[in-house]
């Protein structure tokens, strides 16, 4: 889930009745697939609900930082931004890059929230790689690994999966966000 949004409120939810673990970028750290973990294996939680949204400040930093060969560092002076913008980083092909700004708006847009897409999907693989408790229960049939993006400017919310997603083809329709 997005840092920026509150998905009791995207999905007409009631405060508590749902574990929130929320970072910018989505990224799988340590601390994030440990507050998952508890969430699954001893509270329960059968489903993980990965959500990125367009216009990501994360992702567009990701994006701009690679493209300009800086350090999130060396152009924000925040030292511990770094793990999290090289996370993302990954996803980005240095060869769409464009430089000193000669991006047009919407093509950038349009890049950029292809990344977010990226990223969701990688962090669903994460997820289940870098936590053998999250692996064990999706193999064991307990828990469901499944994306989505939020788009900010129409409020709707895509589902997807990779194609070794941990659950049966999903058919739920784009919903929109109340």
């Amino acid at each position: 889930m997005p840092s920026s949004l509150t998905p009791e409120l995207v999905f007409d939810l009631s405060l508590g009745d749902i574990f929130s673990v929320r970072i910018a970028g989505n990224v799988a750290s340590h601390k994030v697939l440990g507050s998952m973990e508890y969430s699954c294996a001893v509270a329960g939680a059968k489903l993980i609900l990965v959500m990125g949204h367009t216009s990501c400040g994360a992702v567009n930093a990701a994006v701009d930082l690679i493209c300009s060969s800086r350090t999130a560092a060396e152009a924000t002076g925040c030292v511990n931004l770094d793990s999290l913008v090289t996370e993302i980083q990954q996803l980005v092909e240095l060869g769409t890059c464009k430089r000193g700004g000669t991006w047009k708006p919407e093509e950038k847009a349009a890049y950029s929230n292809e990344v977010s897409r990226r990223n969701v999907l990688r962090t669903m693989r994460m997820i289940t790689e870098r936590s053998s408790t999250q692996a064990n229960l999706v193999q064991s049939g307990k828990l469901m690994i499944v994306g989505a993006l939020y788009d900010i400017q129409t409020g709707m919310v895509s589902f997807f999966q990779t194609p070794n997603s941990s659950c049966p083809p999903l058919s739920i329709p784009t919903v929109e966000a109340v």
